[in-house]
């Protein structure tokens, strides 16, 4: 090889290593860039939010897995805001506005609750997949169709509204929402299905009707025992008509001896024990008066919080941090956190909180 080729070659090889160089330095600056604006500097920057809808930076992982990215959550909150902004809401008195402090508190809240569902829907797919639970591509288009039609025959129509009212495509919706949902309804229905879930608090309502058969007061049982807002009071719910009790009980409190507690019944909220106080008719209607002794049953929400408090949560962006005891993301702001518990009674006539 000559000197002259050497020289060229030699020449070629810095000019090609100098431009990888130039490209990795370019995109190390970009990435530096994109840390600061996604992890320090405040969140209500509009560089800080175009930087978090861009980048795939993580916002909450789940030990080395990224649960929910900034790119993720800002996609799923602008679906949220497209669905409030794109229907006329004067027309039944409400009204929606995301472009005031207020506004912008408001959205940030439902920002915080799409986290949390992605929380929740991370540890049902883990749970569906340690049970061998899954969805089929055909099992979830059936969905999405059943999904449509109660929009209306025309198919065509119902795609265009769900583009209109969200700005998802039938794929974008199918992952977003209908697969998750049908893994919830399938654990759920598991759940429900396997009786030493409630077995505990079945438990304690038969403890509570054997201290009854002991001749201890009801008054006594229910306050050692009850799980109802009345217990400290010997359980005293009121009077009812039949027909706004629960299916479970109706039938004992329109049979059950006055003065006398029944047996433990089971209805979906948990088990009772009934105390008839008194009866009488009223204006035509047929009414009761109960006490109860009511156990809770530990729901599939009870469930689905006892397993994120077991999962390794780290929240990465900065603006929220992860409650342990509530298995919840929450604001670290103290005045955010006040504003979303005041919300109900400051937002009257706002879609954003109706609906």
């Amino acid at each position: 090889m000559s000197q002259v080729e050497t020289m060229k070659r030699i020449w070629q090889e810095w000019h090609a290593g100098s431009w990888l160089l130039g490209i990795g330095s370019a995109l190390l600056v970009v990435i530096a860039f994109g840390l600061v604006f996604a992890y320090v500097a405040p969140a209500s920057w509009t560089v800080t939010e175009k930087v978090r809808s861009e980048l795939p930076f993580p916002a909450v992982t789940t030990g080395w897995s990224g649960v929910a990215s900034f790119r993720d959550i800002a996609l799923d909150l602008a679906s949220v805001r497209h669905f409030y902004e794109n229907q006329d809401f004067s027309s039944v008195g409400l009204r929606v506005d995301f472009t005031t402090e207020g506004g912008k508190k408001r959205l940030k809240i439902r920002e915080r609750e799409i986290i949390n569902r992605m929380l929740e829907n991370d540890a049902i797919k883990d749970a569906a997949v340690r049970d061998g639970i899954t969805v089929t591509d055909a099992e979830a288009q059936q969905a999405v169709s059943d999904q449509l039609n109660m929009q209306g025959n025309d198919a065509t129509a119902a795609k265009d509204r769900l583009l209109k009212l969200y700005g998802w495509t039938i794929p974008e919706f199918t992952e977003t929402v209908v697969r998750p949902a049908l893994l919830e309804e399938a654990l759920t229905k598991r759940f429900e299905a396997d009786a030493s879930n409630f077995a505990d608090a079945k438990k304690k309502a038969e403890d509570a009707r054997k201290l009854l058969d002991d001749g201890r007061s009801f008054s006594d049982a229910t306050v050692r025992f009850s799980e109802g807002k009345t217990a400290d009071k010997g359980g005293d719910i009121g009077w009812f008509s039949y027909a706004d009790l629960a299916p479970a009980l109706q039938d004992t409190a329109k049979n059950q001896k006055i003065g006398v507690p029944s047996g433990v019944i089971e209805s979906d909220l948990g088990f009772h024990i009934l105390l008839v106080n008194d009866r009488k008719t009223e204006n035509g209607k047929d009414l009761v008066e109960l006490s109860q002794i009511f156990v809770k049953k530990r729901t599939f929400g009870d469930w689905l919080t006892t397993r994120l408090q077991g999962m390794n949560v780290h929240v990465l962006a900065p603006e929220y941090e992860w409650n342990q005891d509530t298995a919840r993301v929450e604001f670290r702001d103290p005045a955010l956190r006040q504003f979303e518990a005041e919300l109900p009674q400051n937002s009257e006539g706002d879609a954003s909180v109706v609906f």
